[in-house]
């Protein structure tokens, strides 16, 4: 090599380091490599990846940058990712900026063979309209009434006698599976009228919900892999996405297979024949003036089942191990809901047992639904999301966002408002006050609870419990104590 080459080469690294330097120093978040960014710190912590970010975010005070390749002209632009959770910021992003943070192309590509254009997969006017719709349909008292419906039925019938069982056999369970089972069963029965029964003694498998299952697995491993990768793969139908090609398919069968069904029967009620009326939002879409087509009705089935079920079943495995290690909350949750059922029902214990707390009752637990709102601020069920910027932005904190992607953490912060919230805290209300009253649990003992790093905070290794009984007698009588001092 002679001289001239070798300084060039020197001159360019030389270069190319106080350009590195330059960056590394702008950029507050985790360290910043050459050539590599972000990335060696982003693969060491793959395994706790949202109490990383979170870390970051504390120690930069809310919003932090970095780049996923230390390259020139990619850094701060294609390269560069925004990392925020303070309040201003995502006031800006969800509301006073609202257009400017859709979903993105992105986002939709992945999402799009199995949620279509439904509204947790649509922008602009597709999901206004969408959102519009159904925030009709989700204020509605008979919903509520709906999903009361729902969910009393599957606990009294399968809940609580697989609860039962587990006690007298000395069996431990696994409380995420059979969560995530109730509120399948649930968001189904109140998206389009019917229960899969996927939760019961037999713990049966149920086609569509496996399909639903690796469809929704499939979709996710998207996120992880280069478009074009994924792209190629879907084209020669290897590996997920042949799964999820297959699956698909099984799903799109099952929802045909309802909605034809449903609409001879609304055919029939209209004139004048026999026929259960159905109140669930299936039918609620089917109803309105507008005709919309048998595709657009599985996205919105699936798009709600989707958003239901994982979301609470999550939220409630993290609130019944919080309990677990926390007896004194234990304690005042059991006060309350004692003290209501004494108002509602009368002093006789046997009586509280019977039936699962009405709608009525369910509304009065406060501090069951502040321990549940504690539990999604700490473990919030989708801890983080992105957002895709269309154009250069300045957010509140002073961060400059060039138009790519911005993520951001709920991971320290309170719950979003959503559509569902009220429905999703009666569902998770009633199911814990039923547990609660009927048995005490503990965590099997050597099973290890950890954070599984997916789009939703699942326990890696589910939630391993015993059942005990539970004996009401010590917080009855605190709760006639202290209604005597009153």
């Amino acid at each position: 090599m002679d001289i001239s080459t070798a300084l060039m080469i020197l001159t360019a690294v030389v270069t190319y380091l106080i350009w590195w330097s330059f960056i590394a120093r702008s950029m507050k978040g985790p360290r910043v490599w050459p050539i590599f960014g972000g990335l060696p710190d982003l693969i060491l912590h793959s395994n706790s990846m949202h109490d990383w970010i979170a870390d970051n975010l504390r120690k930069c005070g809310g919003t932090y940058q970095t780049c996923v390749l230390a390259i020139p002209f990619l850094a701060r632009k294609q390269s560069l990712v925004t990392v925020t959770c303070d309040p201003k910021n995502l006031e800006h992003i969800l509301k006073g900026r609202f257009d400017n943070y859709p979903k993105g192309p992105n986002w939709q590509s992945v999402f799009h063979d199995l949620l279509g254009d439904g509204i947790f997969n649509s922008d602009g006017e597709t999901w206004l309209f969408q959102r519009k719709t159904a925030a009709l349909e989700f204020t509605t008292r008979t919903l509520r009434q709906a999903m009361a419906r729902w969910v009393s039925r599957a606990i009294k019938q399968r809940f609580c006698p697989i609860l039962e069982a587990a006690q007298q056999q000395s069996k431990p369970v696994d409380l995420q599976d059979m969560l995530l089972r109730l509120t399948f069963d649930n968001i189904c029965g109140l998206t389009f009228g019917k229960d899969p029964q996927t939760l019961s003694l037999e713990f049966p498998e149920n086609g569509f919900a496996v399909s639903f299952d690796r469809a929704t697995e499939a979709t996710l491993q998207r996120f992880i892999l280069p478009k074009i990768l994924w792209k190629l793969k879907k084209f020669l139908r290897l590996g997920m996405e042949f799964s999820l090609r297959q699956s698909l398919e099984h799903i799109d069968a099952y929802l045909s297979d309802i909605i034809n069904n449903r609409k001879l029967e609304l055919v029939s009620q209209q004139s004048g024949g026999n026929g259960n009326p159905h109140d669930d939002l299936l039918s609620r879409f089917m109803k309105k003036k507008e005709s919309y087509s048998d595709n657009f009705l599985q996205h919105v089935a699936l798009n709600f089942i989707l958003a239901g079920r994982d979301t609470s079943s999550t939220a409630l495995s993290w609130f019944f191990w919080l309990v677990i290690q926390n007896p004194e909350v234990e304690e005042k949750i059991l006060i309350e809901i004692c003290t209501v059922l004494m108002e509602t029902r009368g002093n006789d214990t046997r009586k509280w047992l019977e039936e699962p707390l009405v709608f009525e009752e369910v509304d009065r637990l406060t501090y069951l639904k502040a321990a549940l709102s504690e539990t999604l601020r700490l473990y919030p069920s989708v801890p983080q999301d992105s957002k895709h910027v269309v154009a250069d932005d300045v957010l509140p904190s002073g961060a400059f966002v060039p138009g790519r992607i911005i993520h951001y953490l709920l991971h320290i912060r309170s719950p979003r408002i959503c559509l569902g919230k009220d429905l999703a805290y009666l569902q998770m209300k009633s199911i814990a006050a039923a547990l609660l009253l009927h048995h005490r649990l503990s965590v099997v003992p050597g099973h290890r609870v950890e954070q599984k790093m997916s789009l939703t905070l699942f326990m890696k290794y589910g939630l391993m419990v015993n059942v005990h009984p539970r004996d009401l007698k010590p917080v009855v009588e605190r709760v006639c104590k202290t209604a005597l001092h009153k």
